[in-house]
């Protein structure tokens, strides 16, 4: 059974006043690096054969402290495909004021922010690449952002919402005779999705 764990990368300065990361490059802050302990615990055993993330720093930092503790010893590749979704003009803005214009922006797809990306280009940009990475390998973790687990929320269970983890939030997807299945192990509420 093939198995992709999925981890939201931990908190960065930003977080801590609810505002969005987007494409800027903010390190994770301290009680970021520690919120991560409880995912590298529960990892520690699986046996990952790589873990593939995107190429900001958040990102790879939580890649790096998860592969510091795997005993699997597993390859980290970071790649500018498995970033989140450019959201331009509208990065670095609080949470609870951007969040009606990007939902406005995932009703008109084709339509992009100032200085950002439409959800179609991001979608066509790391649907694809996410796909190739975990083709052909039956244990890994991808660590990324709150949009691109959402959009693989969407995107392989048909719910935006089924991994819309908290910051540090990890989760496992398998897929049996061609369904995907959810469970998340931390950062929301357990729960479990099937789709055809």
């Amino acid at each position: 059974m093939k198995s992709i764990y999925v981890m939201r990368h931990g908190h960065t300065v930003l977080d801590v006043d609810k505002r969005s990361d987007g494409f800027l490059d903010f390190p994770l802050s301290d009680a970021g690096l520690e919120s991560l302990i409880e995912a590298q615990q529960q990892l520690k055993l699986v046996p990952l054969t790589k873990i593939i993330t995107a190429d900001l720093k958040r990102t790879k930092q939580t890649a790096e402290v998860i592969e510091s503790g795997v005993v699997s010893d597993p390859k980290v590749t970071a790649s500018p495909e498995g970033r989140t979704w450019n959201l331009g003009v509208i990065a670095g803005t609080k949470k609870r004021y951007g969040r009606p214009e990007v939902q406005r922006l995932i009703d008109n797809p084709a339509e992009a922010p100032l200085g950002g990306e439409s959800f179609s280009d991001f979608k066509s940009r790391f649907m694809p690449w996410f796909k190739k990475q975990t083709a052909g390998s039956d244990c890994l973790l991808y660590v990324g952002s709150g949009s691109n687990l959402r959009l693989l929320g969407f995107e392989l269970l048909g719910d935006m919402d089924a991994l819309d983890l908290d910051e540090g939030g990890l989760a496992c997807l398998y897929n049996m005779d061609g369904q995907w299945f959810c469970n998340v192990i931390l950062g929301a509420d357990d729960q479990q999705e099937e789709v055809s």
